[in-house]
């Protein structure tokens, strides 16, 4: 959630002025339609964050934030080199984001709930035709299976 909740503020600064972000970050790049990317960078940071906050739809808003930051970090590299104070903080989220589209969400997110919801099937009990011995506490007993023999030496 740390990843998620400290993500919408760079979205939401993006978005802010995407213009100037355009400007200064995405021609750096030398990335065609600057403008478009500066949204698509703020608007991938926004969801994700929602997404991954809510633990709904987990990979597809890591993903947004993997890639986002991925980029990120190959612009920092490209204009001030390998300098750990510009590349700190985006190389945590990277790897935060990164671990999330990896791990998964964990149990306690909608995307559990939703997943357990699909794959578990109903339970079918079928009596058997004999009687089975008392279940116990459990409430388990074995499942007796009757087997006709047959006569295959004909």
């Amino acid at each position: 959630m740390a990843i998620g909740v400290m993500m919408i503020h760079h979205g939401q600064e993006k978005l802010a002025d995407p213009q100037q972000f355009a400007n200064i970050y995405v021609a750096s790049l030398h990335l065609p339609f600057p403008l478009f990317f500066a949204y698509a960078a703020g608007f991938s940071e926004l969801i994700g964050s929602w997404l991954v906050i809510l633990g709904l739809l987990t990979p597809v808003g890591a993903l947004a934030l993997t890639g986002t930051m991925t980029v990120a970090a190959y612009q920092h590299i490209l204009t001030a080199g390998l300098n750990i104070y510009v590349l700190e903080l985006v190389v945590l989220y990277l790897g935060g984001s990164l671990a999330l589209l990896l791990v998964g969400p964990g149990r306690f997110s909608f995307d559990a709930g939703m997943l357990k919801g699909l794959l578990l099937k109903p339970v079918v009990r079928i009596k058997p035709e004999t009687s089975a011995p008392s279940a116990g506490i459990s409430g388990l007993a074995p499942a007796y299976v009757p087997i006709k023999a047959s006569n295959s030496n004909r």
